[in-house]
């Protein structure tokens, strides 16, 4: 058993992290895992204690648990498993935890979304960016010149500015609030576009049918219906007492 935690919570790792979980679905993203982690860091557990508990074999894995919790709060939410076009896969946020600068990790998890880099490429740019001293969108522009072609997405980022949402976010787990959203793009109609949301941050990615509807809406009306919409879906969603 691991100090700082329940038997649910254990539980809940152990399924999440280790070999074949993703065959069975794994009930925590992996910002979730880290955040598990160091609650149990912090009540006492070493990383050899978290890494025997899991069923890890040596503590590496802990330590890039641990790691992606450095990048920014606006990112965090975005980070999942596998890869995919609305989010940033695990491999790539390790990767990108290495860019010393929060604004250097945002400029990189924006090109992951909007020009689908991968975790290689992402290690690219960091080592570039770190060997060179260039700016990072030199280095970001670099790595996508050795690429034959690419294709570009379109990239919203959104905030939670209601307060009783915020802190009704806080309890759903990264799984709930992503259903929560994908309710929300159903509701408005907008087309080939998924995204992700967060306790206070919600990021919207999609092709150019999604940036014409973007534009026709003006950013700023549609941020706010989209935060209306989200309000609406935590409401229904809460537990009635």
């Amino acid at each position: 058993m691991l100090p700082g935690l329940t038997p649910l919570d254990l539980g809940r790792l152990r399924m999440s992290v280790g070999y074949r979980t993703h065959r069975k679905g794994r009930p925590l993203s992996p910002v979730e895992v880290g955040l598990h982690l160091k609650r149990a860091r912090d009540a006492g557990a070493s990383m050899n204690d978290c890494a025997h508990e899991i069923q890890l074999d040596g503590t590496g894995h802990i330590g890039r648990f641990l790691r992606i919790l450095d990048l920014p709060d606006d990112l965090q939410h975005l980070i999942s498993w596998g890869t995919g076009k609305d989010f940033i896969g695990f491999s790539a946020a390790v990767e990108m935890a290495k860019l010393q600068d929060s604004d250097d990790q945002r400029a990189v998890a924006t090109s992951v979304l909007t020009d689908s880099l991968a975790s290689r490429e992402v290690r690219q740019v960091a080592q570039l960016r770190k060997r060179s001293g260039r700016p990072i969108d030199v280095c970001l522009q670099e790595v996508l010149n050795m690429r034959p072609t690419y294709q570009k997405h379109y990239i919203f980022i959104g905030s939670i500015v209601d307060q009783s949402a915020m802190d009704a976010l806080c309890e759903f787990t990264q799984a709930e609030r992503d259903s929560l959203l994908e309710s929300c793009i159903q509701h408005i109609g907008l087309q080939k576009t998924s995204g992700r949301l967060g306790e206070r941050f919600f990021t919207l990615v999609g092709g150019e049918e999604f940036n014409i509807s973007l534009r026709n809406f003006g950013k700023e009306p549609f941020e706010e219906r989209f935060r209306t919409h989200i309000a609406e879906a935590v409401e229904y969603a809460r537990p009635q007492s």
